[in-house]
């Protein structure tokens, strides 16, 4: 069983899933088509409370909020404070391997709903580690992995991965392995560790290429980082190749949704024919493609990847045609992010050129949305605006967002980033005449590539 995988146990509760989830439904006078709303069709909210299929853990988060019932209720049937039961037979024992199943599936699920911390505090308070079994094992320590993650403890987040990492290779875990060895890469970029990273990627990278490991999602990731770090590390060719295969890998991703309606339609009419095994069988494979088709949402960060590299090699119709589609797909999936960045993006490419309204045009696009951002594309933004504004000769409007851009950046862990900012201002400042305040900025640039 691999990390990704739900355990047997697991499986073994759709049918009690199904009829909590039935009953809590009519509890609150919900039709099926109430429940699920635009989110889910009525076929699969059917199958689920048949117990047909086991809804996964974003579905059942939705589910659970939308019936008004927690998460827990929806896999044990019991409220907070009862004891536990599985299947009519009350545990003896606090810590069963049953048990822990489900706290780990709820950890999980608290991660999906943002609570990480909250998660954490569940799985080191709730599991005692030496009563689990292997695989059990090994989830624990990778989830923990990614929690420390999301609250930015990147050395507590080592800790677990290497452990996770230890126990993937003495079961001969190869799938496992090559995710806890991604999850490392991830973390090393994060810590600015370029050279520790790659090497981890690349080992991922192997099992890819030995087809050890068939997850899209997996894939996307190991490519796009190695596209990262392989521009970082000035390898801009080997960039441009793990940016073409990503960019394949999300494409394709893209056009299984008419894959997963068609196959939907199939199941829906071996239903009605009472035909429930094939009905069954398409009604899977739609599920597969749908989970597929969530990782076109990467495209516009792709796109505008690639077109900054493009960029960065003087080629610019090509980085103008991956920033127009980045923008295309940012506006088509309400990525306010992904449309700040494109028009950042497209701004930096008609400065680059000369074509100063042009540029204005989208950097005006890209000021509507800051607020959705994070705080280093905030900067990026700011630093943008100040170099149109100086190519435009309006110093003073320059330089209040060069300023506005070293405040938002001023802790940001990107040294690279802060001292191109400084370079930029700087060469504002010497063109203006402020050749004491430019050389401060120059001093300032030339310590933070250090």
């Amino acid at each position: 069983m691999t990390l990704e995988q739900p355990s047997q146990s697991l499986d073994s509760l759709a049918p009690a899933i199904g009829l909590r989830i039935k009953q809590a439904r009519k509890d609150k006078n919900l039709s099926q088509k109430d429940l699920v709303g635009e989110r889910f069709s009525k076929s699969y909210i059917s199958s689920i409370e048949r117990g047909k299929i086991t809804p996964s853990l974003k579905a059942l988060d939705y589910i659970a909020r939308r019936s008004g019932v927690s998460v827990v209720f929806l896999l044990t049937g019991l409220e907070p404070g009862q004891t536990l039961q599985i299947s009519g037979n009350k545990l003896e024992s606090e810590d069963t391997p049953s048990r822990s199943d489900l706290l780990l599936l709820e950890a999980r699920i608290l991660r999906e709903q943002g609570q990480s911390d909250a998660a954490r505090i569940l799985l080191q308070s709730k599991i005692k580690p030496r009563q689990l079994n292997t695989e059990q094992l090994k989830l624990y320590h990778y989830t923990l992995a990614r929690l420390y993650i999301d609250l930015h403890d990147s050395e507590a987040a080592l800790v677990e991965l290497e452990v996770a990492r230890d126990l993937a290779e003495k079961t001969n875990d190869y799938e496992t392995l090559a995710k806890v060895r991604h999850l490392m890469g991830g973390v090393y970029m994060f810590q600015n560790k370029p050279v520790q990273a790659i090497e981890q990627l690349r080992n991922a990278l192997q099992s890819i290429e030995a087809g050890l490991v068939k997850d899209f999602q997996f894939q996307l990731g190991v490519y796009s980082n190695l596209g990262i770090l392989n521009y970082q590390l000035g390898d801009k060719e080997e960039a441009i190749s793990m940016y073409r295969e990503a960019l394949i890998i999300a494409e394709n991703a893209a056009s299984q949704e008419k894959s997963a309606s068609m196959y939907w339609s199939l199941s829906q009419n071996y239903r009605d024919n009472g035909n429930y095994s094939n009905s069954k069988t398409y009604a899977l494979k739609s599920l597969a493609l749908y989970e597929w088709a969530t990782v076109s949402r990467a495209l516009p960060q792709l796109r505008a990847g690639f077109g900054v590299i493009m960029l960065e090699a003087k080629r610019f119709e090509e980085a103008e045609e991956q920033f127009n589609e980045a923008l295309k797909l940012a506006a088509l999936y309400s990525d306010l992010e992904g449309l700040t960045y494109a028009n950042l993006n497209l701004t930096e490419l008609y400065l680059e050129q000369g074509q100063t309204q042009k540029a204005r045009q989208f950097s005006d696009e890209m000021l509507k949305h800051l607020d959705s951002v994070d705080l280093t594309t905030r900067g990026q933004a700011y630093s943008n605006r100040g170099s149109l504004l100086a190519a435009l000769e309006d110093n003073e409007g320059a330089v209040q967002y060069f300023e506005l851009a070293l405040e938002v950046l001023s802790n940001s862990p990107s040294k690279e980033l802060l001292s191109k900012v400084y370079f930029r201002f700087a060469g504002v400042l010497r063109n203006m005449g402020n050749t004491d305040r430019a050389a401060e900025m120059y001093d300032l640039a030339f310590r933070h590539l250090n």
